[in-house]
């Protein structure tokens, strides 16, 4: 049969009647756009799944169209198209983004690598060393006896600003005489 005489509306109706022909003529007829919207997706790695599920999608548009809508079929299946392929594109990347953050905790072979450096004990007194009297009274009172910096002031009969300016130079010579 010669479908290209007939227009949507009746290459739908028979396709209603279950005519499979006019289905096929209607999968020519829309497998550019259907490829073209996979690719604006950017879905084509699973071009043929997703294909293959866009003439699921044509088959219930075709199926679900009535003229009433005032709507083109073709924009009725674009419509339904790309909105098949936003939810599609949305359930693969929250399955990648479930994957990834289950997947270490399913497997208990799976190795880790860190950038942590560890310190001995004997580096920080190194650095300790290369600390003014006033920084290792500093150092001592506010972070080995974690004292607040008013109560550092007061132990030191010194001002806040002073002690703040304290751990700034022994926070510089800490990351200086470590990191090399």
């Amino acid at each position: 049969m010669i479908f290209r005489n007939y227009n949507d509306f009746e290459i739908i109706n028979l396709i209603k009647e279950g005519d499979e022909e006019a289905f096929g003529f209607m999968v020519e007829k829309y497998q550019y756009l259907i490829a073209k919207k996979i690719k604006i997706f950017n879905l084509t790695k699973d071009y043929d799944d997703c294909f293959q599920e866009s003439l699921m999608v044509l088959h219930r548009s075709v199926m679900k169209y009535d003229e009433l809508y005032q709507k083109t079929f073709t924009r009725f299946f674009e419509l339904n198209l790309t909105n098949f392929l936003i939810t599609y594109k949305n359930k693969k990347i929250k399955y990648f983004s479930f994957v990834s953050e289950k997947l270490p905790l399913i497997c208990d072979f799976s190795v880790r690598e860190t950038n942590e450096i560890y310190y001995r004990d004997q580096d920080f007194l190194n650095v300790i060393n290369y600390l003014s009297s006033f920084e290792k009274t500093i150092f001592q009172a506010k972070i080995l006896e974690k004292r607040s910096i008013k109560e550092c002031a007061d132990f030191l009969s010194c001002e806040e600003k002073q002690v703040y300016n304290a751990l700034d130079r022994i926070r510089k010579k800490i990351k200086l005489h470590l990191m090399t």
